[in-house]
C-alpha cells in the first residue's frame, strides 16, 4: 500500500453477519481483508455512506441498523504513522446469499469478497486487527463501543 507517512483517514464499514458468517473484502494490495465501506464524502451522513458503498461495490441495498464501534486505529493496516478513524454499523440486506466461494463486486477494480465464518476470523488477517475479537462478541455487546486498536501490535 503506497500511503504517505502522517496520513490521516475516515473510514466508514459495514457488518453485514449472515448464517454466522460476515462478509469481507480483500485490500487493495491483497494483504489482508476489512468489513465493506469506504470513505465518507464531504457533508455526507456516515449512514449513507454505508448504504451509498455496498451500492457502488456490490450491488446490494442495505438497511443500516445501528452503530456498533467507532475504532481509532493506529498504524493502519500495518502501515507506520497511517491513522484511521472508523465508525462501523450492523447492517442487513435481505435476499442477499451467502456464497462459499469468493466473488467479485460490481467495480472495475475487481474487488475480492468472501464470506467468512466468524469463529474462523482468528484465522483471517483481518483489520483493524481488534475487529476478530468485536465481531465474535457482538452477541454480548450493547450500545457503542469506542475502541483503540493498533495494527501493528
Amino acid at each position: 500500500m503506497s500511503i504517505a507517512i502522517d496520513h490521516f483517514l475516515f473510514r466508514v464499514a459495514g457488518v453485514f453477519i449472515k448464517e454466522r458468517k460476515v462478509l469481507l473484502h480483500m485490500t487493495k494490495n491483497g494483504g489482508g481483508w476489512v468489513l465493506p465501506g469506504g470513505k465518507a464524502e464531504v457533508n455526507e451522513l456516515t449512514t449513507d455512506t454505508i448504504i451509498r458503498e455496498f451500492e457502488e461495490e456490490l450491488g446490494y441495498t442495505v438497511k443500516v441498523d445501528r452503530l456498533l464501534w467507532i475504532i481509532e486505529n493506529f498504524n493502519a493496516y500495518g502501515v507506520p504513522e497511517l491513522h484511521e478513524h472508523g465508525m462501523y454499523y450492523a447492517v442487513e440486506a435481505p435476499g442477499v446469499i451467502v456464497q462459499d466461494a469468493a466473488f467479485t463486486g460490481k467495480e472495475e477494480l475487481g474487488i475480492r469478497y468472501q464470506w467468512v465464518n466468524i469463529d474462523e476470523l482468528d484465522h483471517v488477517n483481518i483489520y483493524p486487527k481488534a475487529l476478530g475479537t468485536l465481531i465474535r462478541e457482538l452477541a454480548q455487546t450493547d450500545g457503542i463501543k469506542h475502541v483503540m486498536n493498533n495494527d501493528l501490535e
